[in-house]
């Protein structure tokens, strides 16, 4: 008589999927958007610059009182692409092919290794194109990837990524306040 297995219970994380494909990103493409990695260009870091300095954007990120300069920048990225813990694709505009932000997911150290989403649109914000990068990612997160859950942490005066996140499915499940008692919340998505 043959014993049956039980399901496994693997822990699925952005590393397994990044170590499994020699950390190369897919493109992902939607009807508005492209997810493609990050270009490794002047111009890109510079026009990223100039979005990660304007101060609305800033604190919004929790960003407030932090400068970087375009050696940094382009730093930050090329860490990211090492990173297997990591996938950080850039939002470009799939009419024009101009970089509207990035978008990334990642085994969060806050949410004890599990998956965190985070987005940034540094360009023509509120024309849907960050809904759908994030649904072309969630998606692409729960099938491709096989997670179960995703996570974030949105501060709560963030109004339209709020709204955001609540419009993709994301729950509340908890508030916590930074280190400067800024109020954030804590939500999660599960695959459906």
């Amino acid at each position: 008589m043959k014993s049956k297995t039980s399901k496994s219970s693997k822990v699925y994380t952005v590393e397994a999927y990044n170590k499994k494909h020699k950390n190369e990103l897919p493109q992902i493409v939607g009807e508005k958007v492209i997810l493609d990695i990050i270009p490794d260009s002047n111009e890109f870091y510079e026009l990223y610059l100039e979005w990660i300095s304007n101060e609305d954007l800033k604190r919004k990120l929790g960003e407030e009182g932090t400068k970087y300069t375009w050696e940094e920048i382009k730093e930050m990225h090329d860490e990211w692409k090492k990173d297997f813990k990591n996938m950080t694709f850039c939002i470009l505009n799939k009419e024009t092919k101009e970089p509207l932000g990035d978008i990334n997911l990642f085994d969060s150290e806050e949410f004890n290794g599990l998956p965190e989403i985070s987005i940034m649109i540094g360009k023509n914000s509120g024309k849907g194109f960050g809904t759908e990068a994030s649904q072309l990612l969630l998606n692409f997160a729960f099938k491709e990837l096989k997670l179960k859950e995703i996570y974030l942490s949105v501060y709560k005066d963030n109004l339209p990524a709020v709204g955001l996140y609540k419009k993709l499915g994301f729950e509340t499940y908890g508030e916590i306040k930074d280190e400067g008692g800024r109020e954030e919340y804590l939500m999660k998505i599960t695959k459906k």
